[in-house]
This record gives C-alpha cells, sequence and structure tokens, in this order.
C-alpha cells in the first residue's frame, strides 16, 4: 500500500465500497476514472470494486517486469 490513509481504496474509511474520497492520494481520481472508463466501454465484470482489484493486480504485474 501506498497511501496510509485509505490503503490504495481511494476511501477515507479503508473500504473498497466506500466513498472516494481521499485527498492525500490520487488513488480516489485515478479509480473515479477507471470506473468511468468501465462505464462507457459496458465492462461487466463484476462491481467497481472487482474491477479496481484486476487493475491493481495489472499494475503491481508490470511494474515486477
Amino acid at each position: 500500500m501506498t497511501c496510509v490513509h485509505c490503503d490504495d481504496t481511494g476511501s477515507l474509511s479503508k473500504d473498497l465500497e466506500g466513498y472516494l474520497d481521499c485527498s492525500h492520494c490520487d488513488v480516489a481520481t485515478e479509480r473515479a476514472a477507471l470506473e468511468a472508463w468501465a462505464a462507457r466501454e459496458r465492462i461487466q465484470y463484476g462491481s467497481e470494486s472487482s474491477i479496481w482489484l484486476i487493475y491493481q493486480h495489472g499494475k503491481a504485474a508490470a511494474a515486477a517486469k
């Protein structure tokens, strides 16, 4: 985790289903953009939190290479 305030969830409650209200990092902004993109593309792979976890896993995998 890079943000101690939201644990990279974008929510100060540290819950993936919480409000995107963390202003200490850009995770909330990044996550809102991802959710907007998923809605535009009509991606239906589960909830917004599932899409975020897939995205985060992909970022971590790319950083490890």
